[in-house]
C-alpha cells in the first residue's frame, strides 16, 4: 500500500515544501539585522490555509543552520489574559531547556507569582507592578539565561487573531511591544515574529495604532502553477505515482494557490490512483467531490449559515456566472434584491464569503467555495436551497 504524501489538516510541515524563497529570505535578512544589533518584528498575514504555520515552522527549521540563536514557537489560544501570560512563560522556559527551578527561581525574585512546573501550583494573580514592566523583566531573564556571548531570542507567535477578540487579551500585544522597545534599547537582539488572519493589520491598527509602527507587516499569498506543480510531483515521484497535466491545472484552478486547498485536493487524488499508478481527469473528478465534502463539513456549511437570504441571492448570482469578477451595477440588477447591495455586500465581505478586488468589484473567495455553492442550488429569487 503506498504512503499518501499529502495532507488533509493546517498547522503541520507538507511533506514537501516549496515556494516562499521570498519570505524567507526576508525573514533571514530581519534575523541578519537582530544579530547586529538592529531588531526586526515582523506579522505574516493572509488568508486561511496560505500556509502561514508552515512557512513559521520552516523559517524554525532553518534557524537550527545558524550560530547563537533561540527561537521560541508559542500557538497562542483563546483564554483570559493571564493565561496567555503564563502560555508564553511557560513556553520559552520549556522550549529553552532553561533549568526551571533555577529559572523560576529567579522570577520569583522579581515578585512575580506565575504556576510552577511540578505540581506545585502558586498564584496566577499578575504582579502588582506594572505587566508591562514585569513581562520585560521576565523576557530580560528569559535572554540572560541563554548559554551564547550575542544571543538572538527569536519569538514565534501563531494565531495572533486569538488574543484579538476581546480588549483584555489585547493588551497582550501592547505589554510585548512596550518590552521589546526597552530590550532592544537595552542590547537585548530579540526579533518577534507572528501570524495572523487577513485582517489582522486593521484590527491592529483600529486598537493599537503604536504597534504599527514597530510591527511590519508582510502578506503572504497564494502559491504560483509551477510551485504547485513541483509541492505534488516532488512527493508523488517519490510513490511511483503520477498525475496528469489537465489534474496539475485543475488542483491549482481550484485551489487557488491556496497550499490547504491544494493538499486536501491532491490527497484524495492520491486516493484515487488507477491500476497505472495514474491520476486522470476521471479520478480527479471522484477526488474533487471527497474534497468538497471535507470542506463544506469543515468550513463551507458553517461559514454559508451565517449568510441571510438576500446575501444568498447575491452568493448565487456570483457561483453561476461565467464571470469571475462581478460589478456593483450588475449585482444591483441581476440579483433581485429587495434593497440597495451595499450593506450586503460588505457583511459578505466581514464574514469572508466574498472579496473586494478593486473599487465596485466583487469576487467569491475561492473557486472550491464557488463549487459547493453551485452544487447547493440556490434559487435566485428566494435565495432558498432547492432540494
Amino acid at each position: 500500500m503506498k504512503h499518501n504524501p499529502f495532507r488533509k489538516r493546517t498547522g503541520i510541515l507538507p511533506s514537501y515544501f516549496t515556494g516562499r524563497e521570498e519570505e524567507l529570505n526576508e525573514l533571514k535578512k530581519i534575523y541578519q539585522s537582530t544579530k547586529q544589533g538592529v531588531p526586526g518584528h515582523l506579522i505574516l498575514y493572509g488568508s486561511k490555509g496560505i500556509g502561514k504555520t508552515s512557512l513559521l515552522l520552516k523559517f524554525q527549521e532553518e534557524l537550527t543552520n545558524f550560530d547563537d540563536v533561540y527561537s521560541v514557537r508559542i500557538p497562542l489560544i483563546e483564554g483570559n489574559f493571564e493565561d496567555i501570560y503564563t502560555l508564553i512563560i511557560e513556553k520559552c522556559s520549556d522550549t529553552l531547556d532553561i533549568n526551571i527551578s533555577h529559572f523560576w527561581e529567579k522570577i520569583n525574585l522579581l515578585g512575580i507569582n506565575i504556576p510552577l512546573i511540578g505540581g506545585i501550583s502558586l498564584s496566577r494573580e499578575i504582579p502588582k507592578t506594572s505587566p508591562a514592566i514585569a513581562f520585560e523583566k521576565i523576557l530580560n531573564v528569559i535572554y540572560d539565561e541563554l548559554d551564547s556571548d550575542n544571543p538572538v531570542l527569536i519569538l514565534l507567535f501563531d494565531d495572533l487573531q486569538r488574543i484579538m477578540s476581546n480588549e483584555e487579551t489585547m493588551k497582550i500585544l501592547s505589554i510585548l511591544q512596550n518590552a521589546l522597545v526597552e530590550l532592544n534599547l537595552k542590547g537585548k537582539n530579540i526579533m518577534f515574529v507572528a501570524t495572523g488572519s487577513e485582517d489582522i493589520f486593521y484590527r491592529i491598527q483600529d486598537k493599537l495604532d503604536s504597534a504599527v509602527r514597530i510591527f511590519e507587516p508582510y502578506l503572504i499569498g497564494p502559491l504560483s502553477y509551477d510551485e504547485v506543480c513541483e509541492a505534488i510531483n516532488i512527493p508523488i515521484k517519490k510513490q511511483n505515482v503520477s498525475f496528469e497535466e489537465d489534474v496539475l491545472k485543475e488542483i491549482y484552478e481550484l485551489s487557488n494557490g491556496i497550499p490547504y486547498y491544494m493538499q486536501i485536493l491532491a490527497y484524495n487524488c492520491f486516493d484515487e490512483i488507477n491500476e497505472g499508478n495514474k491520476v486522470t481527469m476521471a479520478e480527479f473528478k471522484k477526488a474533487s467531490i471527497h474534497s468538497l465534502n471535507i470542506l463544506a463539513q469543515r468550513e463551507f456549511k458553517v461559514l454559508f449559515s451565517k449568510s441571510t437570504m438576500e446575501e444568498r441571492k447575491i452568493l448565487c448570482l456570483m457561483a453561476e456566472s461565467d464571470e469571475t469578477v462581478l460589478s456593483y451595477s450588475y449585482i444591483k440588477y441581476n440579483a433581485n434584491l429587495n434593497s440597495e447591495p451595499s450593506a450586503l455586500l460588505k457583511n459578505l465581505i466581514k464574514k469572508n464569503m466574498i472579496i473586494k478586488p478593486a473599487r465596485g468589484k466583487y469576487k467569491l473567495k475561492n473557486n472550491l467555495f464557488k463549487s459547493y455553492l453551485q452544487n447547493l442550488g440556490i434559487n435566485q429569487d428566494t435565495g432558498l436551497i432547492n432540494y
